[in-house]
């Protein structure tokens, strides 16, 4: 039987050549199809494979675009937005932001990250939980860094800006304070109040960061201001005796029989009883009727600024001031100071009402606290050992009462007259 003929088999060799030169010109032919020129490169922008992600790149890879950016305190960011020309887009509207200082945009300041305002809520709240803060100074101070630094996220604050807030508060007046030398500005804040602000912000950090909130503190790379705390100023007998009069609600009332708004009740019970015990303003207030122990004659602080309860024993004086206000009459939950339908004095209250009394009565440089200094003084005058004194002011250590270890010339003088005498004594005879 004779064999068909086909090129295959009249010449192999040829149809094997001319077969694989069919298959190279279809794979030539299908790469020619596929491969595109690749989009030029743009830095800061680049692509990342991922198999769920939305887009192709141009060899058809599926991934997603990102940009890569750096603001001005050296951080870099990254961002993922879909396709190339949005991210191309968004890289040139970054790094215009950069150019002109706004390198936090609101839409990173709100999404990403833990804002500020949790990490101060969360510490005040924590402080309220606890009675640290029942005058609400430590939220008010946090409140007030709040609005200054503009809602930033917690974990983009720097030690620069810590800076910046410091250096502004400075310059800031102080809210609800007058400047003596012009009523109509506020006054600066000193270096010590200022620290406040930076020592909360600290520590409502800490606690950020125990809590795994923010992985490290910015504050604590900042140096606080230095403080002057050696002012000590004490109210003389004469001093005292006028700033009485002037409170004396019946020294300001009007021809129509009113009294003036600023006096609108006897402050001078609160005032001696401050200067007979030493009390912060704030403790005084917020004493409560059975806090009196007429017995032992000791008073029990429930709100303190260490934060724990303590004893204080009370003068003669003092229960006497007591027992003239009926204290001892009244509910066991009524306050001491307060008002006829039960709220209690505050303290600033009482610092408005002293300062306007302090200005009436011509008295310079006289502040609510400075009756604390006075009783300390008045103790050490009268020959009381230092480290009672300590003990009476609740101070943690003697060192922080030495400050009212101070005498004038006049105590300098007695001191070198009485030992004039012994000094003779002790001479060797000739």
């Amino acid at each position: 039987m004779d064999t068909e003929r086909t090129p295959a088999t009249v010449n192999p060799e040829a149809w094997a050549a001319a077969q694989v030169e069919e298959v190279v010109k279809g794979l030539e032919k299908k790469q020619k199809r596929t491969k595109r020129t690749p989009p030029p490169k743009v830095r800061g922008v680049f692509f990342r494979l991922n198999p769920n992600g939305q887009v192709k790149d141009h060899l058809g890879r599926m991934g997603d675009w990102w940009i890569r950016w750096t603001d001005t305190t050296g951080k870099e960011h990254r961002e993922k937005c879909g396709s190339r020309p949005a991210a191309v887009d968004l890289y040139g509207k970054r790094r215009a932001e950069v150019r002109t200082g706004h390198h936090f945009p609101e839409t990173m300041r709100k999404v990403r990250g833990t804002a500020l305002q949790d990490v101060c809520t969360d510490y005040t709240d924590t402080l309220t939980a606890n009675g640290r803060d029942s005058r609400g100074q430590v939220k008010t101070r946090l409140a007030e860094v709040v609005d200054i630094l503009d809602s930033i996220a917690a974990k983009h604050l720097t030690p620069q800006d810590v800076e910046k807030l410091k250096a502004r508060l400075l310059v800031t007046p102080a809210r609800g304070r007058k400047d003596p030398e012009d009523p109509t500005k506020g006054r600066p804040r000193t270096p010590a109040s200022v620290n406040r602000y930076l020592q909360d912000l600290r520590a409502a950090y800490n606690l950020a960061r125990r809590n795994g909130k923010v992985d490290k503190n910015p504050v604590a790379d900042v140096r606080l201001l230095r403080e002057n705390n050696k002012r000590v100023r004490e109210m003389t007998a004469e001093e005292e005796t006028a700033i009485l009069t002037a409170l004396d609600p019946a020294q300001h009332q009007t021809k129509a029989g009113r009294q003036d708004g600023r006096y609108k009740t006897d402050l001078r019970p609160l005032v001696r009883f401050l200067v007979e015990t030493g009390l912060r303003a704030g403790e005084a207030c917020n004493l409560c009727a059975r806090d009196i122990d007429w017995t032992a004659e000791v008073v029990t602080l429930r709100q303190t600024k260490a934060g724990k309860v303590q004893h204080v024993p009370l003068s003669a004086e003092a229960v006497a001031i007591l027992r003239a206000l009926g204290t001892r009459d009244r509910d066991a939950d009524a306050y001491v100071f307060g008002w006829p339908d039960g709220r209690p004095w505050t303290s600033g209250y009482l610092t408005h009402a002293f300062g306007d009394a302090v200005e009436d009565a011509g008295v310079k440089d006289l502040h609510v606290h400075d009756l604390r200094h006075t009783f300390a003084c008045r103790l050490l005058r009268g020959g009381v050992d230092i480290y009672a004194v300590s003990k009476l002011l609740r101070h943690a250590s003697v060192v922080m009462s030495e400050r009212y270890a101070h005498l004038s010339q006049a105590d300098l003088k007695v001191a070198v007259e009485n030992a004039t005498p012994r000094a003779h004594a002790v001479q060797p005879s000739r």
